[in-house]
């Protein structure tokens, strides 16, 4: 989902931020699995991906996650975004919230309109530009490196990476698991903002779902994100009351 952090500058150097992200890896709990990948940008940075968050790890597990990811180098961890009883277990092994995100649904991707600007397909070849896009609009500190943009494609079994702009200026990726949609990533450099290219991607990812019978597409983005929220909404989504928070805690 379109999530647009907000947080501390990155401790990584120029030098760190060229190399690519070692490989993700999975934790193991009693009886639930996490993913564990670096967080763009930030090498001491592990985020903790939930697979499931109907099925949750015991704290014991989160403690015995956040020890081994210390003995590794590792000086902070992160949470995706977390709500329910994922973020009550969160705050419980003493993760602090960072980022409130509001979610927010649509009902008739039949109904989306035609984009005014041209897509086109976002290959990966483009990636490295893609992520580029996430550092002007973002900032470094919450921006994707190019294989994190890979690991948000990957994460619905089905997705639709779209760019706009010569050069490119704007991407989206979308995605679907059967009937569910999901809007994962929405990034418009600055200087191509306000020029109907955000929106065009967004009615192009609707319409994508339409087709493939979507009924439900669902998007998240901080709460103080006033220009995307306004975005959304006039596009004919509708904030929901859960919110969703993203959580860090520091392993000295």
């Amino acid at each position: 989902m379109n999530s647009q952090p907000l947080g501390s500058k990155p401790t990584s150097s120029a030098a760190d931020e060229s190399q690519p992200s070692p490989a993700a890896f999975v934790l193991r709990g009693a009886s639930v699995s996490c993913l564990v990948q670096q967080w763009s940008f930030q090498p001491r940075t592990a985020q903790l991906v939930l697979y499931h968050q109907s099925r949750l790890p015991a704290l014991a597990d989160l403690q015995r996650w956040t020890d081994r990811l210390r003995e590794m180098g590792y000086t902070r961890v992160r949470t995706t975004a977390l709500a329910g009883t994922a973020a009550r277990l969160a705050e419980t092994a003493e993760f602090l919230a960072i980022q409130e995100l509001v979610l927010l649904e649509h009902v008739e991707p039949k109904m989306a309109g035609a984009p005014s600007a041209t897509t086109h397909r976002l290959l990966v070849s483009q990636y490295g530009k893609a992520s580029a896009v996430d550092v002007a609009a973002f900032g470094v500190a919450w921006a994707l490196e190019p294989q994190a943009i890979g690991n948000v494609c990957a994460a619905t079994p089905r997705h639709r990476a779209r760019g706009a702009g010569a050069p490119l200026a704007a991407y989206a990726i979308s995605g679907r698991d059967g009937r569910q949609g999901f809007l994962q990533r929405l990034a418009v450099a600055p200087q191509a903002q306000r020029q109907g290219l955000g929106r065009s991607l967004v009615l192009d990812s609707l319409r994508w779902l339409n087709r493939w019978r979507v009924q439900r597409v669902l998007v998240n983005t901080p709460a103080d994100n006033e220009p995307a929220l306004a975005l959304y909404e006039h596009i004919g989504f509708r904030r929901l009351s859960d919110r969703l928070r993203v959580y860090e805690r520091a392993l000295p």
